[in-house]
């Protein structure tokens, strides 16, 4: 999932009232990118493969758990004359784990969360050069990261009512990364600063037909270390999130808005591989109009603008543009009753980019599709 998805998955979860216990669900997803820049950047293009595929089993009313990993291939095509050779990475993703337990079934779970390092972690150095451009926020791969060194956390989330169909949602997790070492033949081991988040928000209707949701989440990061010596300062990172659903006749309207602020530099996995991401903001804003075809088939044409700043290295403290995106496409989605939800994505991108922060931007051109399947039993 991309960094801007998953802030607008965070920020429902953080809004919304805690789910209710619901029968075992399994998803699995194939997903198919590919983007190309202009000349300038020695890489013509990149091509990204998943196949993402998840579980969740309830274990009575108040326990459940959720299993995901999956299987991704990512090429790089280098530009002619540029003195890199095209490379390729496969493999699978790390196997993420979740045990929940609903202390108060729709009001407050509390979780365990983990993460096997069966994904891929560790690159060629010839790859580095050409990580920033896979991190950016203005791509947003459906895939950011294939690898880590696995981790630990924890935290709850839960929703307090606060009048008629209102309620005010507050979360908090604790994640405590594992060492690894990121680059083939090196013997430098980076592990990655400890992170809490904490999240809130409001959600409730303006109107009989209108509906707000509005989260913000907060991430305190420490330290990184490379070799047990501390590197780069702490990591904190700011996000707000804004939505409204209108209905109208049998379809809806949704617009949102959201915003992604990195105060300080940080190292971060990428699709790749991990790569020194500097301070940054990201600021987008979408829409999505969902059309009803029948009973069970919807039709979910949307638009997004994507714009970002960020600075030039871990010493400069200025912001300057990195790159805008402007995606649109849509989705078809078919429901099977109670019993499986099937989906059909489709979408392209066009904009620049920016290698050097406030430098000369690159064309950006890609699409996107995927087939996303639901199954509940």
């Amino acid at each position: 999932m991309t960094r801007a998805a998953m802030v607008s998955v965070l920020a429902a979860l953080a809004a919304a009232p805690v789910a209710a216990q619901t029968p075992g669900v399994g998803r699995i997803a194939a997903i198919g990118e590919g983007y190309t820049f202009g000349d300038g950047l020695g890489l013509d293009g990149i091509v990204e493969i998943t196949v993402p595929v998840g579980v969740t089993v309830p274990f009575g009313r108040y326990v459940d758990v959720a299993l995901s990993s999956g299987y991704a291939y990512v090429r790089l095509l280098s530009a002619d004359g540029s003195g890199l050779s095209d490379q390729e990475i496969s493999g699978a993703l790390d196997t993420q784990a979740r045990l929940s337990f609903h202390a108060v079934p729709g009001r407050l779970v509390v979780f365990v969360t983990g993460a096997v390092p069966t994904g891929v972690k560790t690159v060629q150095q010839e790859e580095l050069a050409i990580l920033g451009v896979l991190a950016s926020d203005i791509v947003g791969f459906s895939a950011a990261t294939l690898g880590s060194g696995g981790n630990l956390g924890g935290g709850f989330a839960g929703a307090i009512p606060i009048g008629t169909g209102w309620a005010i949602g507050v979360g908090a997790t604790f994640r405590e990364s594992l060492s690894f070492e990121p680059v083939v033949g090196s013997t430098v081991e980076l592990k990655p600063g400890a992170e809490v988040r904490l999240r809130t928000g409001i959600e409730g209707p303006l109107a009989p037909r209108t509906y707000l949701r509005m989260a913000g989440i907060f991430a305190l990061r420490g330290k990184d270390e490379l070799n047990s010596a501390t590197q780069n300062g702490v990591g904190n990172r700011f996000s707000g999130y804004a939505s409204l659903d209108q209905g109208l006749g049998n379809s809806s309207l949704t617009l949102y808005v959201f915003d992604v602020f990195r105060s300080d530099p940080r190292l971060e996995a990428t699709a790749t591989g991990t790569a020194v991401l500097p301070r940054s903001n990201l600021i987008a804003g979408g829409a999505r109009f969902s059309v009803p075809l029948s009973g069970s088939t919807a039709l979910v044409p949307r638009v997004e603008f994507r714009k970002s700043w960020a600075a030039i290295d871990a010493n400069d403290t200025a912001l300057r543009s990195s790159g805008t995106s402007f995606r649109f496409g849509g989705d078809l989605r078919q429901d099977f009753g109670s019993i499986a939800t099937f989906v059909l994505q489709l979408e392209g991108v066009t904009g620049s980019i920016a290698p050097v922060p406030g430098g000369a931007s690159l064309s950006l051109r890609g699409f996107r599709g995927g087939l996303h399947l639901e199954v509940r039993p």
